[in-house]
């Protein structure tokens, strides 16, 4: 089974749509999405009431066109009051729109016989300059419980949306920019991050967030391979991976 990963696309409708053209090119049967989708920034009225995200309905088209659904993890620009008044799957999941599924922090799942753990979550680190509510939401942060959710059970592969201590993060980024507490709160995120990840002992870790694409493999100080994706600002072939689930090998989307 081919997966297209897919980084940070921040409710841009056209960067979705070359997503999922991508996806049906390079022969994928799912989109897996990694955070800071843009779920409930906009919404449109149904009638009698309802409503639906505007880009989850922008999704569901695309989904709906090309038979590929599409599931993703909540990163750090999720409206986070909104996801939580959706409907609740059994698994822990949460279809958003049909074909459309947010996947829970803890959750796992397996796909052509490989095995996921998925992981949201990251913190604003702009966002003194944000609305709590309106423009930051103070459940983006990974919590302790989000970290016993995930378990100890080994995983093929984590996905997440921050990245973990163990990517070491080029230079310019370990100071964030934006102060002390920032810079605090965005360690403390990534070190819970990197429990779940000592814990599960996954292959990969995949994740966004960034907004750059790195890869690294595993070392005495890095226990799995690490890739990082870019975002719809960078484009589709730095912000989008193909991987297969039987050979476990990730190649690039061309």
């Amino acid at each position: 089974m081919r997966l297209l990963f897919l980084g940070d696309t921040h409710r841009n409708p056209r960067f979705l749509a070359a997503a999922f053209e991508a996806a049906k090119r390079e022969g994928c049967e799912q989109i897996i999405q990694l955070g800071d989708f843009g779920y409930g920034w906009q919404w449109l009225a149904l009638g009698e009431g309802l409503e639906i995200c505007k880009f989850s309905a922008v999704a569901s088209v695309l989904v709906d066109s090309t038979g590929i659904e599409l599931w993703f993890i909540d990163g750090n620009h999720e409206n986070f009051d909104r996801l939580a008044l959706q409907a609740v799957a059994p698994d822990g999941s949460q279809e958003v729109a049909p074909g459309v599924r947010h996947l829970a922090r803890g959750q796992r799942f397996e796909l052509g016989g490989c095995s996921f753990l998925a992981l949201g979550g990251a913190t604003s680190l702009d966002r003194m300059a944000r609305t709590e509510g309106r423009s930051w939401w103070a459940a983006e942060a990974i919590t302790t419980e989000d970290v016993a959710a995930c378990g100890t059970e080994p995983v093929d592969v984590l996905v997440c949306h921050d990245a973990p201590l163990e990517s070491g993060l080029p230079a310019d980024r370990h100071s964030s920019g934006f102060g002390m507490s920032a810079d605090i709160d965005w360690y403390l995120n990534r070190l819970r991050l990197s429990e779940v990840l000592a814990a599960t002992s996954p292959d990969l870790v995949i994740h966004g967030h960034l907004h750059r694409r790195y890869e690294l493999d595993p070392a005495p100080e890095r226990p799995a391979r690490i890739v990082g994706l870019a975002s719809d600002a960078q484009g589709i072939e730095a912000a989008g991976m193909v991987f297969d689930t039987e050979s476990r090998l990730l190649s690039p989307v061309v």
